[in-house]
Order: structure tokens, then sequence, then C-alpha cells
């Protein structure tokens, strides 16, 4: 399973709050991505090769990336 490289809040080309996420290429990654989050609430930017998700859906990430949740909550303890 590849591990999560980075992840950054931010908004979609839409505007719409979430996370970048970069990772190693995995299709069991990018296929649970696929089925567990709506299209709506995802996207692929090909020229960085990151994945924009909903900030809706923090669970579904937590899913793939292990660990991601509690990252979360300590960042936000940051600010």
């Amino acid at each position: 399973m590849s591990q999560l490289r980075s992840w950054v809040k931010g908004g979609s080309s839409q505007g719409s709050p979430g996370y970048w996420l970069s990772f190693g290429y995995d299709p069991d990654i990018i296929r649970r991505l696929k089925e567990t989050i709506p299209s709506h609430l995802r996207e692929w930017n090909v020229d960085k090769k990151e994945w924009w998700v909903s900030e809706h859906c923090e669970k579904q990430i937590n899913d793939c990336f292990p660990g991601f949740l509690t990252a979360v909550v300590a960042q936000k303890r940051l600010f």
C-alpha cells in the first residue's frame, strides 16, 4: 500500500475546501478513492500528479491512509 507523501489543506479548481494529496502510484489506492469518494468530491491534477479530495471525505481519506485524521487534528492545534 502506498504511503501518503504529503497533504495540504487547499481548494479544488472550483474553490471547494479540501485536501491535496500526494502519494506514489498505487492502483489499489486509486481504485479505493474512486469507489468511496463521489466524483464531484474529488479531482485529479495531471500536472501536479495530486488528488484533491473534499474536506467532507476525511474518513474515506483515513481509510486509504491510516493516521490521516490524527495528523489533521494535530495540525489544527498548531493554528
